[in-house]
C-alpha cells in the first residue's frame, strides 16, 4: 500500500511538473497578487524582518520589497514543482554558471569544495545543480539536506533531488560519518550557510543586516576539519525562472584563517547581495527570534581552552 501510495504521489508531482513554464508564470503572478492583496503566509513576518533590516527605509518602501519578495517566492514554487521533470539541458539553460579560471584551478587540483548557498534567488536548483557545475573535472555534488517527518514525501523529495548522476543526498545529522565515505574522491559539499542555529551557544554571533544575528558554524566547521576549499555562490535573477550564478572563492588554505572568518566573510557577501536585491532572499522565517546568552563569550572561551 506504501508503495502505491509513493508512486501515485510522485506520478502527480511528474504531471504538475510538465506544464509549460508561460502557464505556470502567469499563475504565480496571479498567486503572488494574492499573497499581497490579502496579506497570506507570513506577511506579518515577512514585514517585520524588512523594517528591522532596513530602518532606512519608509513604509511605501518596505511595502514595495515585500510586493517584489511575494512574487519572487510564488515563482519559487512553481520552480520547484518543475524539478520533478526538468532536464539537465533545461536546469543548465535557466541556471548559468560562470567559472572563473581561479575556481577552473581548484577542481584542476581536485581539492574538495564547500559550496556555500544561502536562501537567496532559487537554492532548490542549486542543489539540483551541484553535480553538472562544470564540463571539466566536476566533483561529486553532496548535498546537505533535512529529512522530512512525512516519510513519503521524503523518499520522494531525496529521489528527485539526487535523479541526476553524481548527485547525492546526506541527511544532516549524520554528515561528519557519510562525507567520510567520499575522503578519497572529489567532491564538493553544499550547505544552506544562511540558517539560524536553534542552540544559541552553537551558534557564532555577528553583526549582520544591522542586528546581532546567530549564524550556523557548520560551514566553516567542515572548512577546517576537512580542508574544504569554501566558495560562496552568488544568484542573481536575470529574468522569469533563469539565474546567473558566480562563483567567489572564500580563501584556498581554510585551515590558516582565525576563528570566524569563513562565517564572517561569507555571510557579508550575503549581506552585500541583499543590499542590492532584497527581495530574492527568504524573509518568511522568524530570523532575529532569539538573542545571544549572556554568558555566551565566557563558555566560548572555555570551549577553546
Amino acid at each position: 500500500m506504501m508503495k502505491v501510495k509513493y508512486y501515485f504521489l510522485k506520478a502527480g508531482f511528474w504531471l504538475l511538473s510538465i506544464i509549460p513554464f508561460w502557464f505556470y508564470h502567469g499563475l504565480s503572478s496571479f498567486i503572488g497578487f494574492l499573497f499581497i492583496k490579502l496579506k497570506l503566509y507570513r506577511y506579518k513576518v515577512v514585514m517585520d524582518n524588512l523594517r528591522k533590516s532596513f530602518p532606512e527605509k519608509s513604509e511605501k518602501e518596505i511595502e514595495k520589497i515585500a510586493n517584489r519578495f511575494y512574487y519572487h517566492f510564488t515563482d519559487l514554487l512553481i520552480e520547484s514543482i518543475k524539478v520533478f521533470s526538468i532536464s539537465s539541458k533545461q536546469i543548465k539553460k535557466r541556471w548559468k554558471v560562470n567559472i572563473t579560471p581561479e575556481v577552473q584551478s581548484i577542481l584542476d587540483e581536485e581539492r574538495n569544495l564547500a559550496m556555500l548557498m544561502p536562501h537567496y534567488g532559487n537554492w532548490e536548483w542549486g542543489v539540483l545543480s551541484l553535480c553538472m557545475m562544470t564540463e571539466h573535472n566536476q566533483p561529486i555534488g553532496l548535498g546537505i539536506y533535512k529529512p522530512l517527518k512525512n516519510k513519503l514525501m521524503d523518499k520522494l523529495m531525496k529521489e528527485n533531488r539526487s535523479r541526476f548522476p553524481g548527485a547525492i543526498l546526506i541527511p544532516k545529522n549524520d554528515v561528519s560519518r557519510l562525507v567520510a565515505k567520499y575522503r578519497d574522491k572529489h567532491y564538493m559539499l553544499g550547505f544552506a550557510a544562511d540558517q539560524a542555529p536553534y542552540d544559541g551557544y552553537n551558534a557564532y554571533w555577528m553583526q549582520f543586516l544591522g542586528q546581532e544575528t546567530g549564524v550556523f558554524f557548520g560551514p566553516e566547521k567542515f572548512c577546517k576539519k576537512l580542508d574544504l576549499v569554501p566558495i560562496y555562490v552568488h544568484v542573481q535573477k536575470v529574468g522569469r525562472s533563469k539565474y546567473e550564478v558566480d562563483l567567489e572563492i572564500i580563501t584556498e588554505e581554510p585551515k590558516n584563517t582565525d576563528y570566524g572568518f569563513i562565517t564572517e566573510k561569507h555571510m557579508k557577501l550575503l549581506e552585500t547581495d541583499i543590499y542590492a536585491n532584497p527581495y530574492l532572499w527568504l524573509w518568511t522565517h522568524k530570523r532575529w527570534k532569539r538573542s545571544k546568552p549572556s554568558d555566551y563569550e565566557e563558555k566560548r572561551a572555555k570551549s577553546e581552552n
